[in-house]
């Protein structure tokens, strides 16, 4: 019997690789971060302090469900 795992809650797992962060400018720049899996790709815009924790080369998880 296999033990439950996050992955359990979701109906689409994925694992990707962050492969660019752009940091933004000025007072009111915003920041980006790119990730890539398998092809598909995805960005995030938000402020610079949410991506203090991510690194380039970083592996990410993507875990999708339906609401």
């Amino acid at each position: 019997m296999e033990r439950p795992t996050l992955a359990d809650n979701y109906e689409y797992v994925m694992q990707g690789k962050l492969y660019r962060i752009a940091k933004g400018s000025g007072h009111h720049g915003k920041a980006e971060i790119d990730a890539s899996f398998g092809g598909l790709l995805m960005m995030l815009k938000g402020d610079p302090s949410y991506f203090k924790k991510y690194e380039l080369d970083q592996r990410l998880f993507l875990l999708i469900r339906k609401v």
